[in-house]
């Protein structure tokens, strides 16, 4: 009797207990939802062996092997996606659907650091001696972790001393992620050449969300020479925007123009900001490069420091506002870094908010002289860097009297002005060429200067107006 009691309660506690193990009905997927703009990887609570990835009715992807619990891919995806996994345990079959969520910001670092950018400093703020590229890279992991929104790094690295290597650095919903791959994962050559508009577009189509809602920032990091070389080919020496060694190249203004433009018709979907990492790129001809192509505009006049940037920009921003305090914070960092911790002399960065800065051109061929005790924004002589001196369109007079700088000043997010010393608060950051270019030498900057938009919409006001009053100074 006692042995028939002991097996109808072990076969009650057995079915009870069988009644509650789900594990063999549930999918072992954990995943059910992915940042866009960061590489899919999927997690497991079982062992799988088998996973097919569609993209609609396209298998994208397939793995079939030995038991894992993590399935890293490099697929930059863009819809909901369908997973089909087959777990370990009898061979159980499951059918899933991730969700796409798109990032709030993402952030397009393309680092040209080819050259002899890469080496090592001992960063002041931190004490870490490391490569300048990689001391910003540290910055923004520090500042990724510190966000309390969803947002994608994207960073291309054509090194000098290192691999190249193409970096995700996400936070999504608390969650810091960071994923390395080689170029070659994403169809890249191993070596990259970042000289190269195919090389640019490509990282612009293979890496960015394509959808208007995100607000995307491309940030080119290298060395930067202004307008000076845009009428030149392309294999040269001197430095231009961006700066190849290995191939001998350099990318000029109309090529990265000519890539923002591709990409906004290929995916209907705008670049919103663009911000130059690089020295003596801002100033009214190349901000009206970019006019129709941008919604908000960074860069300097001056030459920027190694450190560049200061990284620090992914936090405490206004979620309603997020294209105008992004911007802001880039300035207000890069002010308190070169401020507070690195000192310099020479200290300029502007954001502009280029659908404010409309007004601006319709008021250049009005222009009629300069302010008299304007300073300059001079080259710095061994180190020439900037095409030619300029002065801060602030100083502009207009034929009514007024001053330009009525127009430019509402346009204008955030800006710090330092020159030898000295901080002017009432200048913009905005430059203008004033320096007598207009000799045919070969070697001068005119042919350049005429290869602009700005040259050739401005024209007559430029070798009229504009040539007087340079050559009267």
């Amino acid at each position: 009797m006692k042995k028939s009691i002991f097996f109808v309660l072990t076969l009650v506690i057995s079915f009870f207990l069988s009644s509650c193990i789900t594990f063999d009905k549930q999918s072992p997927l954990l995943t059910n939802e992915y940042l866009e703009g960061i590489p899919l990887v999927l997690e497991f609570s079982r062992p799988v062996v088998k996973v097919d990835i569609y993209d609609g009715n396209n298998k994208i992807y397939s793995y079939s092997g030995d038991i894992i619990y993590e399935l890293k891919t490099n697929l930059i995806l863009h819809n909901d996606v369908t997973v089909k996994i087959t777990e370990f345990y009898k061979e159980r079959q499951y059918t899933d659907i991730i969700k796409k969520v798109e990032p709030q910001i993402q952030f397009l670092l393309y680092g040209g650091a080819d050259n002899n950018l890469d080496m090592k400093y001992e960063d002041p703020l931190t004490n870490e001696t490391d490569y300048f590229f990689d001391l910003d890279i540290d910055e923004i992991e520090r500042s990724i972790r510190k966000s309390l929104l969803n947002i994608s790094v994207v960073i291309l690295g054509d090194r000098s001393a290192k691999n190249d290597e193409i970096i995700f650095i996400s936070n999504f919903k608390g969650n810091y992620m960071e994923y390395r791959f080689s170029p070659s994962d994403f169809g890249f050559s191993s070596e990259l050449s970042s000289a190269s508009t195919k090389t640019l577009f490509e990282f612009m189509d293979k890496l960015a969300v394509r959808n208007n809602n995100t607000v995307k920032a491309l940030d080119l990091w290298d060395h930067g020479n202004g307008w000076a070389w845009e009428s030149k080919s392309l294999s040269i020496q001197p430095k231009a925007i961006i700066q190849d060694d290995t191939t001998n190249k350099v990318l000029r203004i109309k090529d990265i123009k000519d890539v923002i433009n591709e990409y906004e018709k290929k995916y209907n979907t705008k670049i919103d900001i663009l911000a130059f990492d690089a020295c003596n790129m801002t100033s009214l001809e190349i901000i009206y490069e970019f006019k129709d192509l941008v919604d908000y505009f960074i860069g300097s006049v001056y030459s920027i420091a190694g450190f560049g940037f200061y990284y620090d920009i992914f936090y405490d921003l206004d979620i309603n506002n997020l294209e105008s305090s992004l911007v802001y914070n880039i300035i207000d960092k890069y002010k308190y870094y070169y401020t507070q911790v690195s000192y310099l002399d020479r200290l300029s960065l502007v954001g502009v908010n280029m659908r404010a800065f409309s007004e601006v051109w319709n008021k250049i061929n009005d222009v009629k002289t300069v302010k008299s005790n304007f300073v300059l924004y001079k080259n710095d002589g061994k180190y020439r860097s900037e095409p030619t001196d300029m002065i801060d369109v602030n100083d502009l007079i207009l034929n009514t009297g007024e001053f330009l700088s009525s127009y430019v000043k509402p346009a204008i997010v955030n800006s710090v002005v330092r020159i030898d010393g000295v901080d002017y608060l009432n200048y913009s950051g905005i430059g203008v060429m004033f320096e007598n270019i207009f000799d045919t030498n070969p070697n001068g900057y005119y042919d350049d200067y005429k290869a602009l938009d700005f040259y050739n919409d401005f024209q007559q006001w430029i070798e009229s107006t504009w040539k007087n009053i340079i050559k009267n100074y």
